[in-house]
C-alpha cells in the first residue's frame, strides 16, 4: 500500500506548468498525472478518449467549455469522454487528473 499526499506530488515554478506521472510508479496502465499551473498558465483546447477525473488540490481551477467553471481545492470534475474542453489557472492551482474508460 501506498499514502501521497495529493497537495505535495508536484512544485509550482513561476510562469511554467508543470507536471508529472505516476502511473508506472503506482504500477497502473491509465494515466494519473499531477499539474501544478502557475497564475495566468492555461492548457489550450483538447479532449481525451477516455473520461478526465480531475481533482483540484489546491487553489482553483477553471474548465472552459460551454461556458467557464471553477472548480476550487477539494472538488471533483468529471470531463466525459470526447469532450472539448481547456483549463485555466487564474491563481495558482495544484490538481491531479486520472483518466479511466467509459462504461458500455
Amino acid at each position: 500500500m501506498q499514502t501521497l499526499a495529493l497537495a505535495e506530488l508536484i512544485d509550482y515554478r513561476d510562469h511554467q506548468i508543470a507536471s508529472k506521472s505516476f502511473g508506472r510508479k503506482l504500477n497502473i496502465a491509465l494515466p494519473f498525472v499531477a499539474y501544478a499551473l502557475d497564475a495566468g498558465e492555461s492548457i489550450s483546447n483538447e479532449q481525451s478518449r477516455l473520461t478526465r477525473l480531475i481533482q483540484v488540490v489546491d487553489g482553483t481551477l477553471t474548465v472552459v467549455q460551454d461556458g467557464a467553471t471553477a472548480v476550487p481545492t477539494g472538488a471533483m470534475i468529471v470531463i466525459p469522454a470526447g469532450t472539448p474542453h481547456a483549463l485555466e489557472a487564474r491563481t495558482r492551482c495544484k490538481f491531479i487528473q486520472m483518466e479511466t474508460a467509459p462504461r458500455g
